[in-house]
């Protein structure tokens, strides 16, 4: 590809651009600050997924209730652990075992994720 001159010759463009060509990072202006700093930040992501695995918990601990108690029981049983039978405890428990395959993993990948934030969040004002 050529570049026409001021005199209406041709000129080769260059290969590769010079280095006046590229901004200089020196010149350039900071960027802005921005409303939320890296402690903030990591603070409301813990939050959310602590939010999250709260959620995930109850959701299983009501799977795990409804298998042991049946679908007639009025939940006001649900409360009453202390006089919960040894058959309901069986129950209880074979759920949670049948459901481990389900929740367990997405349980552990948020708590995997809160002990890196919260290890994070110590790092960083060290930095």
């Amino acid at each position: 590809m050529t570049q026409v001159s001021s005199d209406g010759g041709a000129l080769p463009l260059p290969s590769t651009l010079s280095r006046q060509a590229l901004p200089r990072l020196s010149s350039a202006r900071p960027a802005s600050p921005h409303s939320f700093n890296g402690q903030m930040l990591l603070t409301l992501q813990i939050a959310f997924r602590r939010e999250r695995l709260a959620a995930l918990e109850a959701e299983m601990t009501a799977a795990c209730e409804a298998a042991a108690l049946g679908a007639g029981l009025p939940t006001r049983a649900i409360c009453d652990r202390e006089r919960w039978n040894r058959t309901t405890w069986h129950r209880y428990l074979a759920a949670a075992m049948r459901l481990e395959a389900t929740y367990g993993p997405r349980l552990r990948r948020l708590r995997r994720e809160i002990g890196q934030l919260e290890r994070l969040k110590t790092l960083l004002p060290a930095a």
